[in-house]
């Protein structure tokens, strides 16, 4: 009974395995909590792979400690010797810490930003969803930013999209899609969900599951050049015009995102002003645009009635 029973709980954890990646630049005031949220996971990963890229404070002493401390994390340095945009760099990096994953057994992996924190049952909450539905390819809770003293839920969320700072693989979906791709604007994770739902895979955040997020991107960049680099990350992943305007649109309406909302169109005219070329296939604009005017259909149906 006794190995009945130690054979049916080695299975279970087998089938709940999962690794991670992180690629850090300059994340020194950050990274510690970070790894100190996973060290606290009630399952931690197999293995945790983080890739400092090309940082210049603080934050590859503090990799290496915890990695001195902790046998599944695997600290790796890499040099930004291209003049590509950071984002390209991003995945570039995402390839070494994947690379360096060969020969370990996992169903399941992350992509975690070092800015990131959650509760000890974080990643358990999310491989019970994978176990809910064996069509969940990428899944992944709401992230939620400081506003003054509290944290609230981002605008942004959405229950169809995962924040690529938090984005959880199925393993065959991750591999079926083919992993990141090196984007100049950035949209390497919107890509990959893309991707997954063109191949039959179902994409999902869930509003119960929480990720705190320490470092929003308009306090990296500046609200004026983010919301630039978005709307041209829109124009060359290949978002409808239509649907482009309608959401922004849409966001306008909502006073704090008035700025971003305006600007990121301001970025998707621009980029098509100029003839910007699409970073992805044909075959896949044409699926995100039939995509998107479903959605755009759907949503001037509600008026209709």
């Amino acid at each position: 009974m006794t190995t009945l029973l130690h054979d049916f709980m080695e299975s279970n954890l087998s089938q709940r395995e999962y690794v991670l990646i992180t690629t850090a630049y300059n994340e020194g005031q950050s990274i510690a909590a970070t790894i100190e949220a996973v060290l606290s996971q009630s399952a931690v990963p197999r293995k945790w792979v983080i890739v400092s890229d090309g940082s210049t404070d603080g934050t590859d002493s503090i990799i290496r400690q915890y990695a001195a401390q902790n046998h599944f994390i695997e600290y790796i340095r890499r040099e930004r010797n291209e003049t590509s945009a950071n984002f390209m760099s991003k995945v570039h990096a995402l390839h070494k810490g994947y690379s360096a994953l060969s020969g370990t057994s996992f169903k399941f992996i992350g992509i975690l930003d070092a800015d990131i924190t959650f509760d000890s049952n974080y990643y358990d909450q999310i491989i019970g969803k994978f176990d809910e539905n064996p069509r969940l390819g990428i899944a992944g809770g709401f992230i939620y930013e400081r506003v003054r003293d509290t944290f609230r839920s981002r605008p942004s969320n959405s229950v169809a999209s995962v924040a690529g700072a938090i984005q959880l693989f199925r393993r065959e979906c991750y591999e079926t899609i083919g992993g990141h791709v090196p984007i100049s604007y950035g949209g390497e994770d919107w890509l990959c969900e893309i991707l997954a739902r063109k191949q039959g895979w179902t994409v999902m955040a869930f509003p119960s599951i929480v990720a705190y997020h320490h470092k929003p991107n308009d306090a990296k960049r500046g609200v004026i050049k983010d919301s630039m680099r978005q709307g041209m990350m829109d124009y060359t992943v290949g978002s409808h015009p239509l649907f482009e305007f309608m959401k922004c649109i849409r966001r306008v309406r909502e006073s704090p995102l008035l700025l971003r909302a305006s600007l990121r169109f301001l970025g998707y005219t621009w980029s098509a002003l100029k003839g910007d070329s699409k970073a992805v296939p044909n075959e896949v604009v044409d699926y995100l645009r039939h995509e998107q005017m479903e959605r755009v259909w759907a949503y001037i149906s509600t008026f209709r009635k």
